[in-house]
């Protein structure tokens, strides 16, 4: 296995302001908008050693920056998200950027390059510092939405504020993402998943797949077997066909917690296997969001 985990699949929008907003409501404390250097713009919520990201487009004048061989950050988001709004790329948690690179390469993976970059920032006591990230990019020329890239984050300090971290609705980290594919598409999947976390990973469920991580599953579904996990599925979630990212599966401290902001809000939402779905994928930038209580260890 690599130390690869889910950190952050991107859920590409078309409004960033909106949707942060609608996040907001739904008890997630979320940083102020940020900007890439490749011209993507990003609101974070943030967890322990993971992100949810919302991604959308800020400067298409930088799209083509900070290319990794061929693959152009920027470039790839504006081209997938001109088609839906959802997931169409993730970062891999990790601790070793180059060793885990080296393990994808000896399964038979393919990275398109690296990219460095950081930004300035000034500490709570004023004194300037920089972070420093790291990315190894990992594309699939046949799974374009399940591209992934190793992120390691060298000064995680930089980026991990408690204040930021305790979330109304309880919520403290993802437990899973859900993938959608049919079974036409899903040995294409497990050997792609195999490569990024090794074979010894990957575990045969009733309803499909699951990928061990060193942080959360992946979870693999088709349309006849998500609604096990996440209930009949609404009209319009990744209407295309494409493998991918259909749900983030969030922990939080119970699910008590969660409700009050659902009600609120008024969030279309189901009860599956003890877990609370919310459906409106419109709403959510193409997305659904499973809700599991899972105590904080």
């Amino acid at each position: 296995m690599t130390t690869l985990g889910i950190d952050h699949p991107l859920v590409c929008v078309r409004d960033l302001a909106a949707m942060r907003a609608t996040y907001q409501s739904l008890g997630f404390l979320m940083k102020p908008p940020g900007m890439h250097p490749w011209g993507t713009s990003t609101a974070l919520v943030i967890f322990r050693n993971q992100l949810l990201e919302l991604v959308s487009i800020k400067d298409e004048s930088l799209l083509d920056g900070y290319a990794a061989g061929s693959f152009r950050f920027g470039r790839h988001v504006k081209a997938w998200l001109a088609e839906r709004e959802g997931v169409c790329l993730s970062a891999l948690n990790s601790m070793d950027a180059e060793a885990d690179e080296a393990a994808v390469l000896a399964r038979g993976g393919s990275c398109a390059g690296t990219v460095e970059f950081g930004r300035d920032v000034v500490r709570d006591d004023g004194t300037p510092d920089r972070t420093k990230t790291t990315l190894k990019i990992f594309p699939h020329a046949g799974l374009p939405r399940l591209s992934m890239f190793a992120c390691q984050q060298h000064r995680r300090d930089l980026i991990e504020f408690p204040d930021w971290m305790d979330h109304p609705n309880g919520a403290h980290g993802f437990a899973s993402a859900t993938i959608l594919a049919a079974p036409s598409d899903q040995g294409r999947v497990r050997d792609w998943l195999s490569v990024l976390h090794g074979a010894d990973a990957v575990r045969d469920t009733d309803w499909g797949f699951e990928v061990a991580t060193t942080n959360g599953q992946w979870r693999v579904v088709s349309r006849a077997t998500a609604p096990a996990l996440l209930g009949k599925l609404p009209d319009g979630l990744a209407s295309d066909g494409a493998p991918s990212v259909i749900s983030l599966d969030i922990r939080c401290h119970a699910l008590s917690q969660l409700r009050p902001f659902v009600e609120a809000g008024e969030f279309v939402c189901q009860d599956v296997n003890g877990a609370l779905v919310l459906t409106e994928v419109a709403r959510l930038g193409g997305i659904l969001l499973s809700f599991h209580e899972i105590p904080k260890v």
